[in-house]
């Protein structure tokens, strides 16, 4: 699927990750039974699930299954990704940010993974926030803007005009609220250097430097 590769390509580029896993490998057509995703869209429309592989002696290190749904009907909005237009419908923006929620809190696992380094399902959903937002705000959604008014409708729509559902229970809600609370105040906190054409690599800079840091210095005091 040509837009679940541009979603791929642009996290690896953003990040330098040499990852030889491409996400188009692993979406899977149906959600597992008995199987609780790792991660998952606010609407539950996209989910990472993850579990350990079947027990094999010829195996030297334990591996996992990882797997990346999207529901039927962000696969079919997706499929006429190329003949997009801007500015982007409401459901052609939900479902590229479905997928590319889905598509980072994969590369964030498998990223975090190749350096045996645990992680709560909070990290993979803030880390998924910032790239969702950071996915569109390069993206040609609204590419006629000029890029202050372009970060301002964007900020407005992912981090203040959302809902979740109702069958989330009272963690996940304060899990998902939290992982958005810290999501905004990153990217509020390289606004300037987004906006400002000269100042583009000073943010990809600081994106790629809280990628790699640990969960306390990315909720710890700006």
């Amino acid at each position: 699927m040509f837009a679940v590769k541009q979603i791929d390509r642009a996290i690896k580029h953003l990040y330098n990750l040499n990852s030889l896993h491409c996400a188009e490998e692993f979406l899977i057509q149906s959600v597992p039974n008995l199987v609780p995703p790792k991660a998952a869209s606010k609407d539950l429309k996209g989910a990472l699930y993850i579990s350990p592989s079947p027990p094999n002696h010829k195996l030297e290190e334990p591996s996992v299954d990882l797997g990346i749904y999207l529901s039927e009907d962000i696969r079919e909005l997706l499929k006429n990704f190329t003949r997009w237009s801007s500015p982007w419908t409401h459901q052609q923006v939900q479902a590229f940010s479905i997928a590319g929620e889905e598509i980072s809190h994969f590369h964030y696992f498998v990223f975090n993974l190749s350096r045996e380094r645990p992680i709560s399902e909070f990290e993979i959903e803030l880390q998924g926030e910032i790239d969702k937002f950071l996915l569109l705000f390069f993206s040609e959604f609204h590419s006629q803007l000029p890029k202050k008014e372009k970060f301002e409708k964007l900020f407005e729509q992912l981090f203040f005009n959302f809902s979740l559902v109702s069958s989330l229970t009272p963690t996940e809600k304060q899990r998902y609220l939290d992982a958005t609370i810290y999501a905004r105040r990153f990217v509020q906190n390289i606004r300037k250097d987004l906006v400002d054409e000269g100042s583009i690599e000073r943010a990809i800079t600081s994106a790629r430097q809280f990628y790699q840091k640990e969960l306390a210095d990315k909720v710890g005091a700006p």
